[in-house]
């Protein structure tokens, strides 16, 4: 009868610590979301950084992917996605997260896997792919204007491609680097920070 009622206990805390855990994390993914909305509303008040921004407010993604889950994370980038391409005015910046670099460290995970040159190629054409599909479903599906193509001559857009697939390189480095940078020095403060034991 002991060892029942054990049981049952051990059973009931378990049941309250998820509860607690995914209060937690339902908290964490809302502050994600809201902090992401309001680096992105930077667009317009500093369009020259159309990709550094997007860029910024995906390492939320990748801070809530280290510290929950995949799926937790791919909730913050949906609910970031929507969130602004309703209230964010500059919508290149909000393509470029939508369409690049938003879901990134999702998938870069998977493209960290193979050695280091059949990962380069991979996300050398990962980005040269998705930012020109972008670009064109941008300009000719909803006619969003990309100022910056529009006043660059036709044969600079294939330098324009190059110079960005240099600065993700750069990005995805940095990104890394700061991941491991986060396990080593931060972490353990933000788990005590939200008592995430």
């Amino acid at each position: 009868m002991q060892t029942v009622a054990v049981n049952v206990w051990a059973a009931t805390l378990s049941v309250v610590a998820d509860a607690m855990n995914n209060t937690v994390k339902t908290a964490l993914g809302g502050m994600c979301i809201a902090l992401s909305a309001a680096i992105m509303m930077m667009s317009s008040i500093l369009p020259y950084l159309t990709y550094a921004i997007p860029g910024v407010a995906a390492l939320l993604v990748l801070f809530m992917q280290v510290e929950c889950n995949w799926k937790w994370a791919f909730g913050v980038f949906v609910g970031t996605s929507i969130i602004c391409a309703l209230v964010v005015p500059y919508k290149e910046a909000v393509g470029i997260y939508i369409a690049v670099l938003g879901y990134y460290p999702l998938v870069k995970t998977l493209f960290d896997k193979p050695n280091k040159y059949i990962s380069f190629i991979i996300k050398a054409v990962f980005f040269t792919v998705t930012i020109i599909a972008a670009y064109c479903v941008m300009m000719f599906v909803f006619g969003i204007s990309a100022e910056l193509l529009e006043e660059s001559e036709k044969f600079f857009i294939p330098v324009l491609v190059v110079l960005g697939l240099v600065a993700f390189m750069l990005y995805d480095r940095a990104m890394t680097m700061l991941e491991i940078t986060y396990y080593r020095k931060w972490q353990r403060t933000v788990r005590k920070l939200f008592r995430k034991r």
